[in-house]
Parts: C-alpha cells; structure tokens; sequence
C-alpha cells in the first residue's frame, strides 16, 4: 500500500514539474521576425545615447518600427562601426534583410506596443501635408512598396512645383515604381522618358529639394525665400547707386581741381 501511495506521488510531482515547464515556456516572449525595410541612425530622446531605428515588414504584411542600441544592430548586421572614427554607417545590405529580434533588447518599452510612426516618413509627411494633402499613411504605403525616403522626398517637390496635390504624387510615384510615365505630360504634350529626365525637368537643378534638407531643417517656404533674395537685391542695388554717386563726386572734385591750375 504504502509503495502504491509512494508511485502515486511521484507520479503527481512530475505532472506538476511538466506543467509548471510548460507554462514556463509559454511566456516567452516572441522574437520579433520580418524583412528590414529601412534602417536609419537616430538619437534617444531620453538618454541622449545613439540608437538604430528599423521598420520591418513581416509574413502577415504588417509593418513594425523598433529602437535598438548600436551594440543589438551590428549583431543583426545592420550597421558597421568604423574602428578608427567610431563613426556608425548603415550597412550595405541592411534593407531586405531578414532578421529575428529578442523584445528585450528593443529600447522604448515593449515591442507589443502601439507602433510608433517612422521618424522620417512622419517629417516628411508633416512638411507636405498642408500643402499637397499628403499624409503619413501615404507616405509610408510607397516606402514599404520599394520608394526610397529620397525619391519620395523628390516627388513631393515636384508636386509641390507643378502645383499639385495629393493625387498627382500618387500618380508622380506610381510612375516611378512602374517605369511608366505615360500619365504625366508636360506643356508641350509629350511624356518623360524616365525619372531622370522628369525630374531635370520640373526642379532644374534647383538647390533645397532633398530629403537632407527637411531632415536638417534648412528647407524653407517660397515667400520666406522670395523674400530674403528681394531684400539681398536691395542691398545689392542700393550699393551700386552709393557707389556711382561717390564715383561722380571724385569725377567732379577731379575736374574742379583741374580748372583751378
């Protein structure tokens, strides 16, 4: 009796010990799994320390944006750290990557937080929006289908100078990712060939049309602009008028001076 009593116990102990492993295992948290997107080089806005910002799409087609230390992202070989300089770069091959992050090492809470609007798509977003309409959802819909910051930040200024609108930078982009540019014609009725030639064409070479100066800050409006060059033709011409007059006076005290002897 007393060795039935006996199996019967151990027996329960080692259903305990199984199900408190399972339950054990159950809580671990999920390793955060998708292809990289973007990787862009930040700063913590609590500590002051560098971070890596990284948006991933995973299998579901479901977009996530996490903070992780410059240590956690040259692991995954997202960013290389020059030995000499200590200056942190971007990896050549980081956008595409297929990656499994561990939750614990994201910075700025749990990673089953609400995701947090990519830093770059929302400045971009921001500055256009008043204007063209264009939001960040826009926006960040042509990033994860392949459209560079860069090339997104170029068509909003080209919108921007042909007077468009939302729909006509939906259209500018849709041009971009298919290669045709059918849709779009110029005053004289023909069509671009290419991005290039779409692009010479309406920002001219234009400076302050980039991707950096929004991120900078550099960018300004066309009436702050126009105005500031106004003012330096001002200066400029007021110049020259005081400098004809001096020139006049010298002329004149030149030949006065000459009658004289």
């Amino acid at each position: 009796m007393k060795k039935f009593l006996t199996s019967i116990l151990l027996t329960l102990a080692l259903l305990a010990l199984t199900t408190g492993t399972v339950f054990a295992q159950d809580t671990t948290p999920t390793p955060i799994t998708g292809t990289v997107q973007s990787v862009t080089l930040g700063t913590d806005a609590t500590t002051g320390e560098p971070i890596v910002i990284v948006t991933l799409l995973d299998d579901q087609g479901a977009t996530q944006t996490v903070n992780l230390s410059v240590e956690t992202a040259t692991t995954l070989g997202l960013v290389t750290t020059d030995a000499t300089t200590g200056e942190t770069t971007v990896a050549n091959d980081a956008v595409g990557k297929t990656v499994e992050i561990d939750p614990a090492t994201v910075i700025g809470g749990d990673a089953g937080e609400e995701e947090k609007e990519h830093p770059v798509g929302s400045a971009l977003a921001d500055f256009f929006n008043e204007t063209l309409g264009v939001d960040y959802e826009i926006v960040m819909t042509y990033h994860d289908q392949g459209a560079g910051f860069g090339v997104i930040a170029q068509a909003l200024w080209i919108t921007t100078k042909m007077d468009g609108d939302s729909a006509l930078f939906q259209t500018i982009l849709d041009a971009k990712l298919s290669g045709d540019y059918s849709a779009i014609t110029f005053e004289d009725g023909t069509s671009p060939a290419n991005w290039g030639q779409f692009k010479k064409a309406i920002l001219k070479g234009e400076k302050n049309n980039s991707l950096g100066d929004i991120m900078s800050g550099k960018s300004e409006s066309s009436d702050e602009t126009d105005a500031v060059s106004e003012g330096n033709k001002n200066k400029e011409d007021k110049g020259n008028k005081d400098k004809g007059n001096k020139d006049k006076g010298n002329k004149g005290n030149g030949n006065g001076h000459g009658n004289g002897d």
